[in-house]
């Protein structure tokens, strides 16, 4: 069953995979849609950098620095899960990573987590930090939900071969190679989802918006391309209204092959379900 105020963190230990990324394209529009359009709480702790200042013109949440450093961290946890609303915990890499999961143990808040999520690329490295970080948090609390998501996909196709440091070698070649399936619990191996890479991305940022909010505009570009094409218009304003098209038609394609399987995939994890 899922939760009716989702709560949700974004871990790994490993910089540049990222984190931000996903949680301010894939996990803030999906407990925003989640939980009735509901204004979604975004905690990043990371005392180094502050990634979500990307989205600045995202309306998706409420966004809050948290400082690592702070000597009442776990009872800053604990007022944070005591509030009466759905959040994600963006958390920083390295020795954030580790600081985090030691005070959510000891506050006893990671048995309040609804779902981690672990971003990896199809490095080695990612694999082995993803197998480590999934490891100690399941030590820690073994019921905990865990979703693993592959970003920077190049292609759904061939996903299982730019990723064989987590499916295993499926070539047949590097019979040796160490794929973070070996080292997962059964009952996880099959959850993954899919963050493709696309340009699209990039604009949203430049946008400060998600992908999602950009989806949900109802324009006609094509209607007002074609009025200042018969007015003849500026070169400049064609190729402006071109341009928005194009972020149209893309931004709503992502999120109809992209962030809806995924949404999907969350959904069968939280409600209990290991189907691949």
């Amino acid at each position: 069953m899922i939760a009716e105020k989702l709560k949700i963190a974004v871990i790994s230990s490993k910089g540049g995979v990222g984190k931000s990324t996903i949680s301010m394209q894939l996990i803030l529009p999906y407990i925003f849609e989640k939980n009735g359009n509901q204004i979604v709480s975004h905690y990043e702790f990371d005392d180094e950098n502050n990634d979500s200042s990307s989205y600045g013109a995202s309306s998706l949440s409420k966004r809050k620095q948290v400082s690592v450093a702070s000597p009442l961290l776990r009872e800053e946890l604990a007022e944070i899960f005591a509030k009466d609303e759905s959040l994600c915990l963006d958390i920083g890499a390295n020795k954030t990573t580790m600081t985090l999961i030691e005070a959510l143990s000891e506050s006893g808040m990671i048995h309040f987590l609804d779902l981690v999520v672990i971003p990896m690329l199809d490095g080695e490295q990612d694999a082995v930090n993803a197998s480590f970080i999934y490891s100690v948090l399941k030590g820690n609390n073994p019921d905990l939900k865990f979703v693993f998501a592959l970003n920077r996909v190049k292609s759904v196709e061939y996903v299982k071969h730019q990723f064989e440091n987590y499916f295993g070698d499926v070539r047949g070649i590097f019979k040796n190679i160490n794929a973070v399936v070996d080292n997962l619990f059964e009952e996880d191996k099959d959850n993954y989802l899919l963050m493709l890479d696309d340009e699209i991305i990039k604009y949203s940022r430049r946008f400060g918006l998600t992908i999602y909010e950009m989806s949900q505009q109802d324009r006609d570009f094509i209607g007002a391309l074609k009025n200042s094409l018969s007015q003849a218009s500026k070169e400049e304003e064609i190729k402006l209204l071109s341009f928005k098209n194009y972020i149209s038609k893309s931004t709503q394609s992502y999120y109809k092959d992209v962030l809806s399987a995924a949404f999907r995939k969350m959904d069968e994890i939280l409600e209990g379900e290991n189907n691949e």
